[in-house]
């Protein structure tokens, strides 16, 4: 006997993909019903990190350039590499092509959290939930992680294809063919475009668990008829274990396709990670961070009312109790790990005999294991053993790990609350459980809000003042006759006044930006001592800076600085919520300049002809045969010609690109062309190619038998 309500779990009619349509756009629009009135997000990485890409990716885009290099953020670094920015994932290709930059963020915000809704809400029906249950586990699942990392834009962009993949793997359990093969490819590796590998790597591990530990189908047409226990006759078990095994090894097989139709991302990220801070030798980098303390697991029952609240917040109580991991730090967003009450105490019916034996058919038992796996690894107890295995070492944050968990969560919950209502009609159902969940969203968002939540959404971003702001327009008619790099306490949001500046803030980044020599003051260290001093200005001449921005006056300004102009700024002092205090400009008298010669008196003319992200040409007039010095970063891919033929640069990396030529006039172009990204478009373009063909040459053949 089927049970009541779930027989028909793993179809759905149009009319449940509509109301599941219907109520995951009218959540995001609810939740985030802030941007529909030209709000937007502060706090967090937003403006350090995210929109400072964006920028650039919108304006390669408008010039009909793949944005494959950002020369805005310090020295520069290579911008399709560093993946954020997800050049190549699909709603980044539409939505900063078409609207500004403020206006796609946050649309893709809304875009994926609807997505995320009607995705896990599909999975959850492929999980024996009937539709009611299914529609309160998908919002539990998507308010109650989510929210609380809307600063992390990786976490919806990447999250959205975490439960799709698991449906797609679902399908694939179901009947295992060609065509479901590769629709579970091309999910995983659409998760891959993304960028921040993090998510897709644990949904690629979720996937295999998920693969290996369902109940296989011929299990569960047993267990079905009604004539079986739980536990299946002796003779079934060695069968069932190779189906696990065989269903993991094709889940497997799809993965493997998709890193090889990702691969035009993860080949040039691979190339800057074996040159980054992640190499292996760098202390900065510490897989433990971003863990989840083991006290902290009590927020599932003492949220917003206790760990959550400023006081407890502020002193970091948690951090201070038994079990800890001390080789790595954290903080609430990494850690944060709610699903509400009701959800929680709906999971506890499984204690029911009967609600067990109605969802005897389900996957109940394997999303409990894979539940606490998630929370165990989450502790970071784990991470000194497995940062050895293959992608483990390559990300911090084990905190993220309970996205497992709390879909897990979800799941229970639903299957649990089925249980209890299985003798209900169709309409108490549907009442009791928009009840529950009218009460759990506030109660999830509640847990996301300050002081967890590192970022809110306010009436008048700063990115609409951009445009009134008098530091972009001084800096931008100072670039036009030279190029300018500011000196900037904030990291990277100098960029977004179309400069580049220092100093950096990357996740992942090359090995040069995290080495002492290029570690920078941007303020005086007292209020009486010189700014910047002796050893400052030989290390800020070497970084070609050009301008100094202070959010106070510098009392003692030294004598190679001028103040340019002082006064509020319609963009910087809401992005630092500063009111309407001055920020002050420094121009630097006699700096060296972006580009120099050796010796250094050899360069006696200087044109630049075209500064786009990775092309930079300028024509030189030297008097003696010199080493001419462009002081931005040399890296894997940089190609040099003078004069219009191609030359050998003078070194590989640094962070200055060098050639050497003779006395006289020449024209140097510096254009980025790296065989990383040549490699990788080659291997995504075949492999989409066979893809394709083995899945039509199947398909005919299935129609002429």
């Amino acid at each position: 006997m089927s049970r009541p309500g779930t027989a028909n779990c793993r179809e759905t009619s149009w009319r449940e993909w509509l109301v599941a349509l219907v109520i995951g756009c009218g959540l995001s629009l609810y939740v985030w019903r802030g941007f529909l009135a030209g709000g937007g997000l502060v706090g967090g990485d937003t403006y350090p990190y995210f929109f400072p890409q964006k920028q650039v990716l919108a304006e390669a885009f408008a010039r009909g350039e793949i944005p494959l290099w950002h020369n805005r953020t310090s020295l520069g670094y290579p911008l399709l590499a560093e993946s954020q920015a997800g050049v190549f994932y699909p709603s980044n290709q539409i939505l900063y092509r078409l609207l500004d930059i403020h206006a796609a963020y946050h649309a893709s915000i809304l875009l994926h959290y609807a997505a995320a809704f009607v995705f896990a809400w599909r999975f959850c029906r492929s999980q024996q939930l009937s539709a009611s249950s299914a529609l309160l586990a998908a919002m539990v699942f998507v308010y109650g992680w989510f929210p609380v990392r809307v600063s992390l834009e990786w976490s919806i962009i990447g999250g959205v294809w975490f439960p799709l993949s698991l449906w797609m793997t679902e399908r694939f359990l179901q009947k295992s063919n060609r065509q479901r093969l590769a629709c579970l490819s091309l999910s995983l590796a659409t998760h891959l475009l993304a960028g921040h590998f993090t998510l897709a790597f644990i949904t690629q591990l979720t996937c295999l668990g998920f693969a290996f530990l369902s109940r296989p189908r011929h299990s569960v047409a047993y267990v079905a008829t009604g004539l079986a226990t739980e536990s299946p006759p002796a003779e079934f078990v060695p069968t069932m274990i190779l189906n696990r095994w065989r269903a993991a090894a094709g889940v497997a097989a799809a993965i493997a396709m998709a890193v090889a139709l990702s691969a035009i991302q993860l080949v040039p990220t691979y190339e800057l990670r074996q040159l980054s801070q992640r190499d292996g030798t760098h202390a900065v980098f510490n897989p433990s961070d971003g863990h989840m303390p083991p006290m902290y697991l009590t927020q599932l029952v003492a949220s917003w009312w206790y760990w959550h609240t400023p006081e407890m917040a502020a002193s970091r109580e948690s951090l201070k109790h038994p079990f800890l991991l001390s080789a790595g730090d954290t903080n609430p967003v990494e850690a944060h790990l709610y699903v509400g009450l009701i959800p929680l105490l709906l999971m506890t019916s499984l204690l029911s005999s009967p609600v067990r034996r109605f969802v005897r058919t389900s996957n109940w038992k394997t999303w409990g294991i894979l539940a606490v796996a998630g929370i165990l690894y989450a502790f970071g107890w784990f991470v000194p053993l497995f940062k050895h295995l293959p992608g483990f070492g390559f990300f911090i944050g084990p905190g993220r790990y309970t996205i497992i968990t709390t879909l897990g969560f979800a799941i229970i919950a639903g299957l649990g609350l089925d249980g209890l209502l299985r003798r209900r009609s169709s309409a108490t159902k549907i009442i009791l459980t928009t009840v529950i969940g009218l009460i759990t969203l506030p109660d999830l968002l509640k847990s996301a809000e300050y002081p967890v939540c590192d970022a809110q959404v306010v009436k008048y971003p700063p990115l609409r003042g951009l445009n009134e702001s008098w530091l972009a327009k001084t800096l931008q008619e100072e670039d036009a006759r030279s190029p300018v790099r500011l000196l900037s306490g904030g990291p990277n949001i100098g960029n977004l006044f179309g400069v580049s500046s220092v100093p950096q803030y990357l996740g992942l980044g090359p090995a040069e930006y995290f080495s002492k020599e290029l570690a920078v003051d941007t303020q005086p260290k007292s209020a009486d001592s010189v700014f910047p001093t002796l050893a400052q200005w030989q290390r800020l001449e070497s970084l070609a800076v050009t301008h100094v921005l202070t959010t106070e006056s510098v009392q003692n300004l030294s004598e190679e600085c001028e103040l340019l102009g002082s006064g509020p700024d319609a963009f910087l002092n809401r992005v630092w919520g500063r009111g309407t205090a001055d920020c002050f400009l420094y121009r630097v008298k006699t700096v060296r300049g972006r580009v120099s010669t050796e010796p250094l008196n050899a360069l006696t003319q200087l044109r630049f002809l075209r500064r786009s992200s990775g092309d930079v040409q300028f024509e030189v007039e030297v008097r003696v045969a010199a080493e001419v010095h462009l002081s931005e970063l040399m890296f894997p891919g940089w190609e040099v010609t003078v004069d219009g033929d191609p030359f050998d640069a003078s070194q590989s990396s640094g962070i200055s690109r060098r050639v050497n030529v003779s006395a006289g006039p020449h024209v140097i172009r510096w254009r980025y062309r790296p065989q990383s990204f040549q490699w990788g478009t080659l291997v995504s373009l075949l492999s989409f190619a066979v893809v394709a063909i083995w899945c039509v040459r199947r398909s005919d053949r299935n129609s002429r038998c």
